[in-house]
């Protein structure tokens, strides 16, 4: 099909320029015939000398119909081209001032000419025409030239010649690099999707911005001449362009030393030298900070990031379309962003198991979460995934209240916080549990196992998602950081993975316990290298640029790659959570441990002994005061209002007579 329709192209364009050439010949009186000489009659009677402007069009179509590129075709052009063919030929006649008879014999501008000049005239007068016509005629040439002034800016804006060089950088020091459009990729056959999911039609695509050749060829030659004027010879040669920054490669040369006897040494230029170089180099590049990776893990060079001159924004969409993600065959996989080169950047927060996020006000570190969060109610049902969001700060994760993945409400108050802490603990406890008595290992053992029967009961994974950790450290750090330390470390087995995140990345915050139990690590900007160290046992974050530039640091990894974070705009949040909505899913989940919080409010008033007489009943399954004490060594009085207590928690039955044991109405299983 593609090869009748290219002949038949060629054919049409062919026919033209034929057609075209033939009537030009005729116009010159070289060439005559029946059916020319009537063709080239009527064209010069009505056109008069305009004639010579169809076969010229007819060629120039013919041409660029046999080129077969696409071309932007304008009717704002057709119409002023056509504006001063017709006030030209107006123009002509009037400037003659021929009669009828003069203008059907093809002369000024053929009867055209003379029709549109006498129509002028009787509006303006014989020298009023005149004017009125030339300024037409000269606002269509004004409108035809400014509209292609206007498109060759725009090509050259995004994509430069390749010979084209900066002019201000000495002819050594000038590159030649050139930006290759991405080749094409075969087609990628997308991971069906099961129809209870949302589709990928709420998200939006986003736009692509590349930076231009003569970008990168001016900071590459400004790289090697400002080495070189601290001699320091060194070479780019390469370069990788993405988002928000483009590395690029620089290759150590060598310094030669002429010792007093005239031998001459070589030694090549140290990585910590061209490191020391930092601050000069931004000044060179008038660049707000640029980070230095010496050397680029696994190559022969030094990588030298420097910041575009126009951020690109990076859609969640495209990321869950590529290939890397594709291939994540974890249901846990989420979209981080895209790297330095421009491509998707894809983690399994499986694996990791828990993630701890840092950096400033404003550095993107809840956009972050949220693109998390969103990657992840994409691609998983309320009943195979759950949430549990806290939000000291009330910003950011309160747009999720609604969304039938979330347990209960967003929690927002610090003094219940903890609280809820302490329930993911007992959940953990409660997991355990149900995984020894099924003896898993894990909870996809255990779920795989319960789901073989008639009345499967599996449980979801739970995402533990924190938007501030300064805050809760503030109120109550013993608390929250043993809460922590222990579902880090224990978490994984029973399907509970934390997302932590904080603006203050000090040793009072992110302690040594909590470090160590978050091997996956995300640093956006931060205030100082100290910070840095911090998060990432390094310096480098105090250079990010802010606005979703990250240094990301998997588990698995030699050291922290740079990444332009994954951006989800309000919409996209909204359509999500109507889109999940409107499944029917029934009503939304009561937060299940509001009766944890207030029987841990009733316990805190009670007796001290009260958490060791739950226990103790919990264990034993038997509720009567002389067991209380026994067991915790207490007297009759205390024992006795202790069981009262109890009753009045709900964990034990009424009285009964007879000296009998109280039912216990909780069992060793419950949280």
């Amino acid at each position: 099909m593609r090869i009748a329709r290219n002949r038949s192209r060629d054919l049409f364009g062919i026919l033209l320029i034929t057609s075209g050439a033939i009537t030009l010949l005729g116009l010159a009186s070289l060439t005559s015939g029946g059916l020319l000489d009537l063709w080239i009659g009527l064209l010069e009677s009505w056109l008069g000398w305009g004639a010579v402007v169809i076969p010229l069009t007819t060629l120039a179509t013919g041409i660029m119909v046999m080129d077969g590129r696409k071309r932007d075709f304008r009717w704002s052009r057709v119409l002023a081209l056509e504006l001063v063919l017709f006030a030209a030929l107006g123009l002509l006649s009037g400037l003659l001032a021929n009669g009828l008879p003069q203008a059907e014999i093809g002369e000024g501008g053929g009867i055209v000419g003379w029709s549109i000049a006498r129509a002028f005239g009787s509006l303006f007068g014989k020298l009023g025409r005149l004017p009125v016509l030339f300024m037409l005629a000269a606002t269509g040439v004004y409108w035809v030239l400014r509209r292609r002034a206007q498109e060759i800016v725009q090509a050259e804006s995004l994509k430069e010649p390749a010979n084209e060089r900066p002019p201000d950088l000495p002819q050594q020091y000038r590159k030649r690099f050139k930006i290759e459009d991405p080749s094409p990729t075969p087609d990628l056959r997308p991971r069906s999707r099961h129809p209870d999911l949302p589709p990928m039609e709420i998200l939006e695509k986003g736009e692509t911005r590349r930076v231009t050749a003569r970008e990168i060829n001016r900071s590459a030659g400004i790289i090697e001449k400002t080495l070189n004027e601290f001699r320091l010879p060194a070479k780019v040669v390469d370069y990788r362009a993405g988002p928000s920054v483009t590395q690029f490669a620089v290759e150590p040369g060598y310094i030669e030393h002429t010792s007093p006897g005239g031998s001459v040494s070589r030694n090549k230029v140290r990585v910590s030298q061209i490191q020391a170089l930092a601050n000069d180099l931004a000044l060179a590049l008038s660049a707000s900070a640029i980070r230095i990776e010496a050397p680029v893990p696994g190559k022969a060079y030094v990588g030298i990031e420097v910041p575009n001159q126009e951020a690109a924004v990076v859609a969640i969409r495209p990321i869950l379309e590529s290939a890397n993600f594709q291939n994540e065959r974890s249901r846990l996989a989420i979209a981080l962003g895209r790297d330095v080169a421009g491509e998707p950047v894809v983690a399994d927060l499986a694996s990791m198991p828990h993630l701890l996020i840092a950096g400033t006000t404003g550095s993107g570190k809840s956009v972050c979460i949220t693109s998390i969060a969103m990657s992840l109610a994409m691609n998983n049902s309320p009943d195979e995934l759950q949430f549990i969001m806290i939000d000291p700060k009330r910003v950011e994760l309160l747009r999720f209240n609604g969304l039938p993945h979330l347990m209960g409400k967003v929690e927002a108050d610090l003094a219940r916080i903890p609280g809820v802490l302490r329930w993911c603990t007992e959940e953990m406890d409660r997991r355990f549990r149900l995984l020894e008595h099924e003896s898993a290992k894990d909870l996809t053992a255990y779920n795989r196992k319960v789901a073989r029967r008639k009345k499967p009961s599996t449980l979801p994974r739970l995402v533990v998602m924190i938007d501030e950790l300064s805050d809760l450290m503030m109120l109550a750090p013993d608390q929250t950081e043993g809460a922590l330390v222990r579902l880090a470390q224990m978490g994984r087995a029973t399907g509970i993975h934390l997302v932590v995140a904080t603006q203050r990345p000090s040793t009072d915050v992110v302690t040594g316990l909590i470090k160590a139990n978050f091997p996956a690590r995300i640093a956006f900007a931060v205030a100082s290298a100290v910070d840095s160290r911090v998060i990432l046992d390094g310096s480098g974050a105090e250079s990010l640029l802010g606005r979703g530039d990250m240094l990301y640091l998997a588990p698995d990894a030699a050291g922290p790659v740079r990444l332009q974070g994954a951006y989800t705009s309000d919409k996209e949040l909204e359509k999500l959570i109507r889109t999940w909505r409107q499944k029917d899913l029934g009503p939304g989940t009561v937060s299940p441990w509001e009766d944890y919080l207030v029987r841990q409010e009733a316990m805190s008033e009670q007796d001290a002994d009260l958490d060791a007489a739950i226990e103790l009943v919990r264990q034993t399954g038997k509720a009567s005061a002389s067991l209380l004490q026994r067991k915790l060594r207490v007297g009759y009085p205390r024992a006795a209002r202790l069981m009262d207590e109890l009753e009045e928690l709900g964990i034990v039955g009424r009285a009964q007579g007879g000296g009998r044991a109280r039912e216990v109405l909780i069992s060793d299983s419950d949280g």
